[in-house]
């Protein structure tokens, strides 16, 4: 009977879909990484305003993609806000790009996940790191262990 009953939250846990925010105030680039991870179980919004943004994390997307040149702020002040409005709950991809070494340390050591230097390459990575998440985090129902996690070397190509 238990066995049963994990079985059935595993489908249910599969049926439903990931939910994605895009933070990035380039109009073109945050349509384009959109395009790309748009899949089926995945529930992608994008923004272009970080109070837009804010407003809606009360939604508790299971994975942020964050820019980090924004309008009116840096990500990793939005950063602080996500650590502060959804805890670990929320896996941060910090995704820019910056190429200064102490922007890309500090949003690992904020909070953020991954670290991902944009670009036309990255954008197919960030589906795959997308992927790993879900594994590590049994499709977003367990917190990550980000010791496992960056110690993880697998290329995850599942269907999620």
């Amino acid at each position: 009977m238990a066995f049963e009953i994990v079985k059935q939250q595993r489908t249910n846990a599969m049926n439903t879909s990931i939910k994605i925010f895009i933070l990035d105030d380039n109009r073109y680039f945050g349509t384009m990484v959109k395009h790309v991870l748009t899949k089926q179980n995945r529930e992608i919004t994008y923004f272009q305003t970080e109070m837009e943004f804010i407003r809606k994390l009360s939604d508790n997307p299971d994975v942020i993609i964050l820019d980090h040149k924004l309008e009116h702020c840096t990500g990793l002040e939005i950063l602080e806000v996500i650590k502060r409005k959804c805890g670990n709950k929320t896996n941060v991809i910090y995704f820019s790009a910056q190429e200064y070494l102490h922007v890309t340390l500090k949003s690992l050591r904020n909070g953020a996940i991954e670290y991902v230097e944009k670009g036309l390459t990255p954008l197919a990575y960030l589906d795959n790191v997308i992927k790993k998440i879900s594994v590590h985090t049994n499709n977003f129902l367990e917190p990550i262990n980000l010791e496992a996690y960056r110690s993880d070397s697998k290329v995850y190509n599942l269907n999620v």
